[in-house]
């Protein structure tokens, strides 16, 4: 199938410059739920362009041995599969998949942005 994906590195990102995620919920006034929420996904929740400039400051305020900024780019890996046969065979098969898969991911992305909105 061929599938895009944006994949959310925020956890990866917190592991490699020593970011607890208690403090990045203090830095944000964040429930550390919220954060916890943040962190899990895998594809990048939808973020409005202040609240993902929050968090990249709060990620740089708080990073150890930060040699860089930390940037939206740092936040988020692009891939495609590389494999086109299967979604021209059967196009409803990934469609139906994909907007069960958004309907799941909705109810999340509403919540940490709710949550990011009002730090």
């Amino acid at each position: 199938m061929n599938q895009t994906l944006i994949k959310w590195k925020l956890k990866e990102v917190m592991a490699r410059y020593d970011i607890k995620a208690g403090d990045l919920a203090n830095e944000l006034n964040l429930s550390a739920n919220s954060v916890s929420n943040l962190r899990k996904a895998k594809t990048m929740p939808r973020l409005d362009g202040h609240s993902l400039n929050n968090l990249c400051n709060a990620l740089n305020r708080l990073a150890h041995d930060l040699d860089r900024q930390i940037t939206p780019f740092d936040l988020i890996d692009y891939t495609q599969d590389s494999d086109t046969s299967a979604s021209s065979e059967n196009p409803n098969s990934s469609r139906s998949s994909a907007l069960s898969q958004g309907r799941k991911s909705s109810a999340i992305d509403a919540e940490n942005q709710a949550c990011l909105t009002a730090a």
